[in-house]
């Protein structure tokens, strides 16, 4: 609740939350989603759409390799994620765009 509140703060300043207009921007929690999902299984299915290859073209990757900055496997793992939280989000309510 603490880390949506201060999420919700940032983005106060462009967008107006609500649900009046069809353009209102709305706050979800992924752990909505992410809490009932098999990793496996997840893997499985999209895990297959994510190469290594274009991960490591990312210039952020890039720079972190090349300052020899360790890259853990949850960061790996994130854009994975990050691209599953647009999928569902698409689903659930018919999303356009994703921030944060």
């Amino acid at each position: 609740a603490q880390n949506t509140a201060g999420i919700s703060k940032v983005f106060e300043k462009f967008l107006t939350f609500g649900d009046a207009k069809p353009n209102d921007a709305i706050m979800v929690n992924n752990d909505d989603w992410l809490s009932q999902l098999n990793y496996l299984e997840f893997l499985r299915d999209y895990g297959t759409q994510f190469t290594i290859n274009r991960m490591l073209s990312f210039e952020s990757v890039k720079q972190r390799l090349a300052r020899e900055s360790p890259l853990s496997f949850l960061e790996f793992n994130y854009m994975i994620l990050q691209a599953y939280d647009f999928l569902e989000l698409a689903r659930r309510y018919d999303v356009k765009l994703q921030l944060g």
